[in-house]
């Protein structure tokens, strides 16, 4: 289960972005109002196993 990340007042935000985590896994949220952009990053294929079942696919992984 994603948790949200609260952020910092004291950080600006140029962009509608939020953070989320779980164990092994950081996804960020940009959106606005034509289109929405999910990323994910992991140190380990692992946690991203289960975004296949989920139609989230991935050409390569940097870990």
């Amino acid at each position: 289960m994603l948790h949200p990340v609260p952020l910092s007042p004291f950080l600006p935000t140029y962009e509608a972005e939020k953070l989320f985590v779980a164990p092994g896994l950081l996804a960020t949220v940009s959106s606005d109002e034509n289109e929405a952009v999910v990323s994910f990053g992991a140190l380990h294929r692992g946690p991203l196993t289960p975004l296949l079942e989920h139609g989230f696919h991935w050409f390569h992984f940097d870990g």
